[in-house]
């Protein structure tokens, strides 16, 4: 699913990979008391993940961000993962 997907084919995946990460971890750390991250630590790491994951992963076509456009209409979500073009522009993106 995620070969033919523009956040890969345009070279964004590893940020995606980190907004995911800090997402996931701080959604989960502050269950664990020996990681010693308190639920207002966790909030921070998670909000910043969806921050970054938001606003850094765009089109360098047309500067369109493509995860703050999906906020607002989730029906760019399914044309990130299928499709190697920008659901803003039509931008082929072939990696």
């Amino acid at each position: 699913m995620l070969n033919k997907s523009v956040v890969k084919q345009s070279g964004q995946l590893w940020k995606l990979g980190i907004a995911f990460a800090a997402l996931i971890f701080g959604s989960i750390a502050p269950l664990f008391e020996s990681w010693g991250i308190s639920m207002t630590a966790g909030t921070v790491i998670a909000v910043a993940g969806y921050i970054f994951g938001t606003l850094l992963i765009s089109c360098s076509a047309c500067g369109s961000r493509w995860f703050w456009e999906a906020t607002k209409d989730a029906g760019w979500y399914s044309p990130l993962f299928k499709d190697s073009k920008c659901p803003a522009c039509q931008h082929e993106f072939k990696h």
